[in-house]
């Protein structure tokens, strides 16, 4: 298996667990937080799309969908195309409010299309390039790919914690 097959069979593991342990929930599951210094599971879908997002639309030198497409409107906060979640306090934890379940899971599937079109769209060594950040700076394509990967996991596996939580047992979604 080539890199560039691996990280897109990542993302399909990662879209397929977060619309899996979206599936079934209320919005006041996903605002729920496990403890007063933890992240939901509304922001933990959020941020998952947001950077898949973010790295897609600035690698594909487009608009992110969270402008074009007024996902923001639809989460209750501005149109800050750098607000991905990194960093956040927890006050911007709590103001990721999505309308209803079907609006963050839909995000999330327009995120990961946008991510997983951009990447079946690779060449095996097109991971060795380099690439210019608009902050300035450069990155090879294979390092920005392995940290959307990484963080995929790591919150899913937290959105999947969060659900089991939240129903007080065990949560695997397979």
């Amino acid at each position: 298996m080539q890199f560039i097959e691996f990280v897109a069979l990542a993302l399909d593991t990662v879209n397929e667990e977060t619309q899996a342990s979206l599936d079934g929930t209320t919005v006041e599951q996903l605002l729920h937080r496990p403890g007063p210094a933890s992240n939901n599971m509304a922001w933990l879908a959020w941020h998952i799309a947001r950077t898949q997002d973010e790295r897609a639309s600035f690698l594909t030198g487009r608009e992110q969908l969270w402008i074009a497409d007024g996902w923001y409107v639809r989460f209750g906060l501005p149109p800050d195309p750098e607000n991905t979640g990194r960093g956040h306090s927890d006050e911007d934890v709590v103001a990721v409010r999505p309308e209803s379940v079907e609006v963050a899971s839909a995000y999330c599937a327009a995120s990961y299309n946008r991510a997983s079109a951009f990447i079946r769209s690779l060449n095996t060594g097109d991971e060795e390039m380099l690439v210019s950040h608009p902050e300035g700076g450069e990155s090879k394509l294979i390092d920005i790919l392995d940290r959307m990967v990484h963080g995929g996991y790591a919150h899913v596996g937290q959105l999947m914690y969060v659900r089991g939580f939240l129903e007080q047992r065990h949560w695997f979604s397979r």
